[in-house]
């Protein structure tokens, strides 16, 4: 996949995956309005026709077959269609368009915001290609990574201090849910970042609240099972230092609030729960000295938290009047 800002302000796309419309519905794709949901492959419709009514001008190529399908649109409106042949194994979708000046004004496309958007889509599909470039600035960028998860949280630890040495990577489907979860445990402050059938949520959701929870679990499993007569810790202790990156992608997520910065679908913190503590159990299992570390961390935090309460409540005991 690539993305091409242009000179004139236009933005061309190519994916050369197989195209997932064609001629006679190539047209209504952009023209009429066929909901939010995602197809099979996860392509959202809706973008389509968004993208069309606030283009002064969008140009659309499918190649398919030995085909090749062109439609050109002004502000919305049909007008020129294209037909001809092309080589047999080129397969592919090329959508180039220009904002709509009447609409926007003066617009000016933020390249640092895309390319950064761009290479976050690429942690998140591992082992896909995304190029960018800007022409003006003279810009050019390709995105690949293996492991994107790993990758992202390595990203996001650059400038922190991590307790132990590799990023916990969890992957798991179950009823109809795919997820991710990248962990890893640093000296500061928790951070959790999450996405939900790629888009970002700011403020997490039920699945990041279900990979609290499998963490808590398995964190309090480790003690009662590996260190008897240790007491429990807290979620916050569990947590402390954390930083985790969580991905789903489900059917029909449920968005909260119209600018979708929270997940709402219940049945992905219960998996995400029990995916996360089987899991990361597991990974304590082969990793003993990660285990320990982690926990003995957790214990650390609840202890310092328990003395600071008690100090808070012996200082609230003394300025009672007597």
């Amino acid at each position: 996949m690539s993305v091409t800002l242009h000179a004139d302000n236009s933005v061309a796309i190519v994916d050369d995956r197989d195209p997932v419309f064609e001629e006679p519905s190539l047209e209504s794709v952009f023209t009429q309005w066929h909901g939010h949901g995602p197809d099979t492959d996860g392509r959202y419709r809706g973008a389509y026709l968004t993208a069309n009514a606030l283009s002064a001008e969008l140009n659309v190529r499918v190649r398919t077959d030995g085909s090749v399908y062109q439609h050109t649109f002004r502000r919305g409106v049909t007008h020129a269609v294209l037909q001809s042949g092309g080589p047999p194994n080129d397969r592919g979708l090329t959508i180039r368009f220009r904002p709509d000046p009447l609409i926007f004004g003066e617009l000016q496309f933020d390249s640092e915001m895309i390319r950064d958007m761009l290479r976050q889509h690429a942690f998140l599909h591992s082992g896909v290609r995304i190029s960018f470039t800007d022409e003006s600035g003279g810009a050019h960028d390709e995105f690949e990574f293996a492991d994107g998860i790993r990758a992202y949280v390595q990203l996001l630890n650059t400038t922190r201090t991590p307790i132990h040495p590799d990023v916990i990577v969890i992957r798991g489907e179950q009823t109809g849910i795919d997820y991710e979860a990248g962990l890893q445990w640093c000296e500061e402050d928790e951070i959790c970042t999450s996405f939900a059938n790629d888009y970002y949520l700011p403020t997490g959701g039920t699945h990041v609240h279900g990979t609290r929870t499998g963490v808590t679990k398995a964190i309090n499993h480790f003690i009662r099972t590996r260190m008897i007569g240790e007491r429990p810790v807290k979620g916050d202790d569990a947590r402390a230092g954390l930083t985790a990156i969580v991905s789903v992608r489900l059917e029909a997520p449920i968005f909260i609030s119209a600018a979708r910065t929270n997940l709402g679908n219940p049945e992905a913190e219960l998996v995400l729960a029990s995916g996360v503590e089987r899991e990361l159990l597991r990974h304590f299992e082969v990793n003993p000295e990660v285990a320990e570390r982690v926990v003995r961390h957790a214990i650390l935090e609840r202890d310092l938290r328990e003395a600071a309460h008690a100090a808070r409540k012996s200082l609230r005991l003394k300025k009672r009047p007597r």
